[in-house]
């Protein structure tokens, strides 16, 4: 049988009984940090049999439209489901009328359809998780270039960062909650479709990086420019797994985007980390020649797909 759970003590204990607890995505404290509590109900699915739980769907619903998805909201990614593949029909079933799983694994999601083939159209949209495995070119992001680039896109790629470099540039490495810098740059950047130019998108941020910092999972870049912050990075170091979550910066000095990423992606080198996850999206990712991991997204009712993932050709700067 299933039942639905919106009591947070339970809910967390639910939660802990089934996470794993290998990935930041797996722990309770910083998935509730993403968890926006003035707009999202807790409506867990637990699956027992003979009244032992022995399945776990941790949905949220929303309360401006009454959709469902998993806690923890969107931007998680490469995510399984706690659940036995034999009771995914029932599951399904007893779903909400509007639910999307957003960026499950794409390997967990072809495992799902080869028992239950008729969910096949609910599992239409692809993208991909990037990531570097830094023993892959003996943590140096010099190796992977010259692993990976031509020889002409190399050079190219090594200009751009001693031009950055030749201006006054200070690199900082710290926990430090740099929030409002990352907001300032992203509106500066894209004004109002910046994701953060109301103060209704910035909430999110700030919970999850005062929660990464309370907890010792924030690693935070800030490069200064004459004197000046201009970029900023701010990850997740977490049971040696890195995840680049918040960068951004000023798009008025050329190849300053670029060095932000490759000092972000040396220092996880540097701690010799296990892998360094940048999520999905963006064109940069895939030309930089990263990892993909395919990701799919579950829609019930079921809907055509109304874009897929492309690799794009030149990365940004």
């Amino acid at each position: 049988m299933i039942r639905f759970c919106h009591d947070l003590t339970e809910c967390e204990a639910l939660w802990e009984q089934f996470s794993p607890h290998i990935r930041a995505w797996d722990e309770w404290e910083l998935m509730y940090a993403f968890h926006d509590q003035n707009r999202y109900r807790l409506n867990f699915m637990v699956h027992e049999t003979d009244g032992k739980v022995d399945g776990l769907i941790p949905l949220v619903e929303d309360s401006t439209d009454g959709s469902n998805e998993l806690f923890g909201g969107s931007y998680p990614d490469s995510r399984d489901l706690w659940i036995r593949l034999e009771d995914f029909p029932e599951f399904y079933e007893q779903l909400p009328a509007k639910t999307d799983f957003f960026d499950l694994r794409g390997g967990y999601v072809d495992e799902l359809l080869a028992m239950h083939p008729q969910f096949t159209e609910n599992f239409t949209e692809l993208d991909h998780q990037f990531y570097l495995v830094p023993a892959d070119f003996d943590y140096d992001f010099d190796n992977h270039m010259l692993q990976n680039f031509s020889n002409d896109k190399r050079k190219s790629f090594q200009r751009d960062l001693r031009k950055i470099r030749e201006r006054s540039i200070e690199l900082e490495w710290n926990e430090a909650d740099e929030s409002d810098l990352f907001f300032a740059l992203s509106v500066k950047n894209f004004g109002e479709e910046s994701d953060h130019s109301t103060e209704g998108g910035k909430q999110e941020v700030r919970r999850v990086v005062s929660e990464l910092k309370e907890n010792g999972y924030l690693r935070t870049l800030t490069i200064s420019v004459d004197g000046e912050k201009q970029a900023t990075s701010m990850s997740a170091l977490y049971n040696n797994y890195w995840v680049t979550l918040y960068a951004g910066s000023n798009n008025d000095f050329d190849n300053l985007g670029k060095l932000l990423n490759v000092e972000t992606i040396q220092e996880a080198c540097r701690l010799r980390v296990n892998e360094i996850n940048y999520m999905t999206g963006m064109a940069w990712k895939a030309a930089w020649r990263m990892k993909q991991n395919p990701c799919r997204t579950m829609r019930k009712p079921a809907r055509i797909a109304e874009t897929t993932a492309e690799t794009p050709a030149t990365p940004a700067t």
